[in-house]
Parts: C-alpha cells; sequence; structure tokens
C-alpha cells in the first residue's frame, strides 16, 4: 500500500513539477467554470422536464373540468364534491414546488365516470370513442377486448366497460412511469458498477502490474478484474433491449444489488475458470496468450534512415520519465478473453461441455 501511495505522489509530483502557479490558477478558473456550466445546463434541463410534466397535468385538469361541466349540464348542484376536488388539484398544481398528484387525478376520472346513468347515453359513447383511440396509441393489452365491445348499446353495460377501460388505461400509464424509474436506476447501478470495474483494472495495470509480482499468478488477479468488466458491461449494453421487453416485476428483480453482484461473481469466476485453461491442451491456438510472456513492450515509430530506408526504432527517454510502453499481445489477449468470459454468459460453460463430450468418448474407451 505505501509503494502504492508513493507512485501516487511521484505521479502528481512529476505533473506539476514544469507547471507555472498562473497555469494553475487559470486551470483552477476554468474548472470552476465549467463545473458551475454543468451544473446550471443539467439544473436547467430537470427544470424544462419538471414543467413539461406540470404542464402535461394541468392540461388533465382542464379536461376533467370540461367533464364536469358537461355532467352539470343535467345536474348543476350533484358534483360539488368533484368540484371541490378539482379545486383543489388546480391549486397545488400552481404551487412553486408542487408534484403532480396523478393519484387523486386519475381517482376523481374514474368517480366522475360513476356519474353517468342511462341518460348520458350519448356522452358515454363519446367517452369509450376517445377513450379507445388513446388505447390503442398506448399499445394496451386489452385493446381488442374493448374494440369488441365498441358495439355494445346498452348504456348502462358501455358504462362499465368505460370504467374499465378507464382503469386499464390508468394502470398502464402508472407502470410505465414506474418502469422508467426502475430502468433509470438499474442503468445507473450497472453504470456505477462498469466504471469500479474498469477503473481498478486501470489502476492494477498501472500501479501493480500483472507480472512483477514473484510467487503470483501473472496477469490471475488483472484477468479476474477483466471478468468482472466484461459482466458489469454486458449488464448495461443489454439494458436497452431488456427493459423494453420485459416487465416491471422482471426489472424490479434484477435491480437488486445482490443479483447484480452474483452476475460480477459470475463473470469473475468464469474469467478465472479460463485463465488456467490457457495453459493446457484444452485451450490453444495463435489466439490465445501465454501467461508466461505476459509483459509491457517499448513503444516503437515508424521513421526513415539517412538513406531513405524505412526503419523501426524504439522511442527513446525523454526528459528521464521512462520510455513509453504498451501492452504486449499476450496481455492484450489476456484481457480480451477474460472480458468475452465475463461479457458472455455461455462461453466458458459451453467450452466445458464441448470438452467434455472430445473426452468422453476417449474414457469409455479406456
Amino acid at each position: 500500500m505505501d509503494k502504492d501511495g508513493s507512485a501516487v505522489s511521484r505521479f502528481v509530483e512529476d505533473v506539476l513539477e514544469d507547471v507555472s502557479p498562473w497555469t494553475l490558477v487559470l486551470g483552477a478558473i476554468l474548472l470552476v467554470i465549467i463545473a458551475y456550466a454543468l451544473f446550471r445546463t443539467l439544473s436547467g434541463s430537470a427544470n424544462e422536464i419538471r414543467k413539461g410534466k406540470l404542464a402535461r397535468f394541468r392540461q388533465f385538469l382542464q379536461d376533467l373540468k370540461w367533464r364536469i361541466d358537461r355532467l352539470k349540464l343535467r345536474d348543476p348542484e350533484g358534483l360539488a364534491l368533484e368540484e371541490a376536488a378539482l379545486t383543489m388539484l388546480r391549486e397545488g398544481a400552481e404551487e412553486p414546488r408542487y408534484n403532480a398528484d396523478w393519484d387523486a387525478a386519475y381517482a376523481l376520472e374514474r368517480a366522475l365516470i360513476e356519474r353517468f346513468t342511462a341518460e348520458d347515453a350519448q356522452e358515454i359513447e363519446y367517452d369509450y370513442s376517445r377513450n379507445l383511440e388513446q388505447a390503442r396509441s398506448m399499445g394496451l393489452a386489452e385493446f381488442a377486448v374493448y374494440e369488441e365491445t365498441k358495439a355494445e348499446v346498452d348504456p348502462l353495460k358501455k358504462k362499465l366497460a368505460l370504467s374499465k377501460l378507464v382503469a386499464d388505461m390508468q394502470w398502464a400509464r402508472a407502470e410505465a412511469y414506474a418502469k422508467r424509474k426502475v430502468a433509470v436506476a438499474f442503468v445507473s447501478r450497472t453504470g456505477f458498477l462498469m466504471l469500479i470495474c474498469g477503473v481498478t483494472a486501470a489502476l492494477f495495470l498501472y500501479f501493480d502490474p500483472p507480472f512483477t509480482d514473484p510467487g503470483e499468478f501473472s496477469g490471475l488477479d488483472f484477468a479476474v478484474i477483466s471478468g468482472a468488466f466484461g459482466a458489469s458491461f454486458f449488464m448495461l449494453a443489454r439494458s436497452q433491449n431488456a427493459l423494453r421487453i420485459s416487465t416491471y416485476s422482471d426489472i424490479r428483480r434484477s435491480l437488486d444489488w445482490p443479483l447484480l453482484l452474483i452476475r460480477l461473481a459470475f463473470g469473475a469466476a468464469a474469467a478465472a475458470a479460463l485463465y488456467f485453461f490457457f495453459e493446457t491442451d484444452l485451450l490453444s491456438g495463435q489466439l490465445t496468450p501465454s501467461l508466461k510472456d505476459i509483459r509491457y513492450d517499448d513503444m516503437v515509430a515508424v521513421t526513415t534512415n539517412a538513406a531513405g530506408d524505412v526503419v523501426v526504432v524504439p522511442v527513446e527517454d525523454t526528459a528521464g520519465e521512462g520510455k513509453p510502453r504498451v501492452p504486449n499481445r499476450n496481455l492484450a489477449l489476456l484481457f480480451f478473453w477474460s472480458f468475452l468470459a465475463g461479457f458472455s454468459e455461455r462461453l466458458v460453460p459451453s467450452l466445458l461441455r464441448g470438452k467434455e463430450e472430445e473426452t468422453a468418448p476417449v474414457e469409455a474407451k479406456t
């Protein structure tokens, strides 16, 4: 740990050594400006989104007022409770930090439907047609059933169907909203895990190269972290499609930290198993790494000599900072296979099944 701490200190000192005080001051000012601009951008975007949601809610309240006014043509004094509830919602919607109370608005919408009688056959037919078109655009699962009920002539039966249609639409909207919230949390958590794994793998490469500690398996810790990184990348990559076709309950279960960590552990274990396969005859070929040859190589440059011939020369040390180096082919292949083992849930199990099928006939003969 002290070795890593001193390496970090030397790195910071080397970076700041040739930087003038005025450059540091200007850099700090620029950083503050960027942070302030980012804050204003994010807060402004959040405010615009909130204004859009509140405008939609106010429009819905206006629609409820229109329904109340229609019902009052038949019963001018019979909707006092509904009018009071609407007044409270509209007053609340004008408050600076009001959050739209959709539950109360939906309850008022259902209450207004219950006010319909057989005399309101025309109003029932109108509301049913209007909500049916909304259900079509929403892709409501029960749309076909309500489409068949459109031909119903009994106003009271049509009213019951309308009440159920509105309730199903409200439920679909609430579930879609909850699904979006959970989806954002899922993407945030998987993105956080991917960031942690990626940064950890980079720190291992920089401060603890996987081939310099005697007595340890060369690159095993780096392979394990790369496998976890691949697993987190897989969860983030598939989130867009999975969140689109999955139900709310499925997304909610996949959001639990134990399940996310288990998926990371599976990726790490798969990478560890693949690591030991590389030095066996079970896996071999030009695309598999040789663990004994994991190292950094000096960076080279392609140039021309005095005779005009193209030559490859190593990049020289500059100002005593050491020669620039890059991971060699075997280290890059180790990361690739470890990442792939974590990314693909089927890679290592399919390799095991394939090798099992190959060795089964040989064991049967012996």
